[in-house]
């Protein structure tokens, strides 16, 4: 059986739109995970988190964050009193931002506070530490693996 030019052109034109169809179709159904929802109003803020990033390193003591087993430590510098430091902790989960989870930043008077992960998702977590103390803002980031 022979099949006629326009037969073979049509029958291009008619996969060609199916094909497009079944991506729009499976691009439209994929889960996308944004970092945050509301990126414009925190580019609006972004100087004050450079700030907040150069204040931190210019301090003479910096915060140590170490993960253990069922739990995360801070060491926070000494250079302030437990009752002058305050903040928050967002335990960042790059594959899934649901396993997301914060913490308050409340220290003992050694300056160290540790956070439980125990049931928490084992594998790689973002730690982003904005704390402030004597009136100044500060911002910590380090990447840790919960085992």
């Amino acid at each position: 059986m022979k099949i006629s030019w326009g037969t073979g052109i049509t029958a291009v034109y008619v996969f060609f739109i199916i094909a497009l169809l079944a991506a729009v179709f499976v691009f439209m159904n994929q889960d996308v995970h944004l970092v945050t929802d509301d990126y414009y109003a925190k580019e609006i803020a972004y100087q004050q988190q450079i700030d907040k990033v150069n204040r931190t390193q210019s301090l003479n003591a910096q915060l140590k964050i170490k993960p253990a087993s069922g739990f995360v430590g801070f060491a926070f510098p000494r250079l302030f009193k437990s009752n002058e430091i305050n903040g928050k902790i967002h335990f960042y989960r790059p594959s899934d931002n649901s396993k997301d989870f914060f913490a308050d930043v409340k220290v003992d008077s050694a300056n160290s506070l540790e956070v439980a992960t125990a049931g928490k998702a084992k594998g790689m977590w973002k730690v982003k530490v904005d704390w402030n103390a004597k009136g100044n803002s500060y911002y910590n980031e380090k990447i840790i693996m919960i085992n």
